[in-house]
């Protein structure tokens, strides 16, 4: 008898664990077995009862991503895109089912010629597919995974959810440049700032073409952008259902927020002061770190449009009573939780062309960023970091180098196009101009004339005479 009771007492501890375990995975992640094993029968039904209803302060949110005319047809359908600028970018409000290992995305709605995006959609298959960066490049674009909306009939088949959400997903690509800073920040951080901000981190990542090199380096923004763990397709190849989701990145402009564009009301600043809070920098205006030696951060680029004259430029900048920092290496650059304090206690970033200037979203208000101008670069130099600056809250000063301080003197004579008239050499194409210009082009600095250029650098700090070392 004495075992008999032993025997119901251990019975009875398992089935109490297994209901335990049963009530956390349910309440923990929303995970209905019933509904994994056995499903509903058809698309509605399992979304509605298997996903939870999308919270209504969710619902502005996601029609603040669509233009006017594209938030007609998304109050209409549950569904629409907006192209009002560079990337395409895709909306839905209704419950989606999205299969990860193939990036397919299965839902109610019907896609019609009333969407604006009518070119994308093959009406016989009821399709519409998305490549989400925000680089809107052919050429580059072709490299990006592809995500497709399907619309699910209710005579198909009907798959089931293995996870449910109770948050919209948003979905994007790392693209083709992980590793280059200026297109790291361009064409994803920004953008998902812009898109995702509104979701105060209620918001479910999924990274297609997933970067792990470029999830750790941004890892503090992507947890503070959402609380959840990014998915990654390479290894979740799971169904996963949604309230709803956005695939694509929403992009103003190069390094820019534009408050007047959709979603309305962020701001560059904005952006600054959430990098600022994210890694913890403690200046917000450069007098704050001001000090009887200014801190120059110089970056040093390596490979090509690097400084042939360097040590001779650091001499002159520390005769003008400047603590230069020589920055060199990517790596100390990539590592952003050290490397951001750092740039965020100088007050004055000068650099090449190139993504290392990027580093100036981390300047504190009333830096000065100095960008040396190569030879044919003036439109991407004032496009992607001179007309940004400003809109920081930066100063910002270039110098122009002329034809014999750039080192394709020393293999074309004067008159050659090639240093005459650039402009009929990216004629030719972007990429012959890109490895002529870009990719083939070293600086050997005039100290003399740049010396001019830093001391209008000291003045915009306050500093009306250099000082000089004793």
């Amino acid at each position: 008898m004495e075992g008999h009771r032993r025997v119901v007492c251990g019975a009875t501890q398992t089935i109490g664990l297994l209901a335990f375990i049963y009530l956390f995975y349910t309440q923990s992640f929303a995970f209905n077995p019933i509904n994994f094993c056995f499903g509903n029968g058809n698309l509605s039904a399992t979304l509605k009862d298997g996903v939870g209803v999308l919270e209504d302060d969710f619902q502005p949110f996601l029609k603040s991503l669509v233009g006017d005319y594209d938030l007609r047809n998304l109050d209409t359908s549950g569904f629409a895109c907006d192209a009002t600028l560079h990337p395409l970018v895709c909306v839905a409000i209704n419950h989606v089912k999205i299969d990860i290992k193939t990036m397919e995305i299965y839902t109610s709605t019907r896609f019609n010629s009333t969407n604006s995006t009518d070119f994308l959609v093959k009406e016989e298959e009821n399709i519409v597919q998305v490549r989400p960066y925000a680089w809107h490049q052919s050429d580059l674009l072709k490299n990006v995974t592809p995500v497709k909306f399907h619309r699910e009939r209710q005579q198909t088949p009907a798959r089931y959810c293995e996870y449910n959400h109770k948050v919209p997903a948003v979905i994007f690509s790392s693209g083709v440049f992980a590793g280059n800073t200026f297109h790291e920040f361009n064409e994803i951080i920004i953008p998902l700032f812009i898109t995702s901000r509104l979701f105060k981190s209620r918001v479910q990542f999924i990274f297609v073409d997933y970067n792990p090199y470029l999830v750790e380096k941004f890892k503090r923004i992507f947890t503070s952008l959402s609380q959840y763990d990014i998915l990654n397709p390479m290894v979740n190849k799971s169904i996963h259902c949604f309230p709803g989701a956005v695939v694509g990145l929403k992009f103003h402009n190069f390094l820019a927020i534009n408050s007047s564009e959709v979603p309305k009301g962020n701001s560059i600043l904005e952006f600054k002061t959430f990098l600022r809070t994210t890694y913890g920098l403690t200046s917000m205006n450069v007098s704050e770190t001001a000090s009887a030696t200014p801190k120059l951060l110089l970056v040093s680029r390596r490979k090509t449009r690097s400084f042939t004259n360097e040590d001779e430029m650091v001499d002159m900048m520390e005769e003008l009573g400047f603590e230069v920092v020589v920055v060199r290496s990517n790596k100390k650059m990539s590592n952003l939780d050290k490397f951001a304090k750092l740039v965020s206690t100088c007050s004055v970033l000068i650099g090449a062309h190139g993504a290392g200037l990027t580093n100036l979203v981390f300047l504190p208000a009333g830096a000065v960023v100095v960008q040396v101008v190569p030879l044919a670069l003036e439109w991407p130099s004032t496009v992607y970091f001179g007309e940004p600056a400003p809109a920081m809250g930066l100063h910002y000063l270039e110098y122009k180098i002329g034809p014999e301080e750039s080192s394709l003197i020393d293999s074309y004579p004067r008159d050659d196009p090639i240093i005459s008239d650039p402009g009929s050499v990216f004629a030719k194409g972007y990429y012959f101009g890109k490895e002529t210009y870009l990719d083939r082009q070293n600086i050997r600095v005039d100290v003399n004339r740049f010396k001019n250029t830093l001391i209008q650098a000291l003045r915009l700090l306050g500093r009306t005479t250099p000082s000089r070392k004793r």
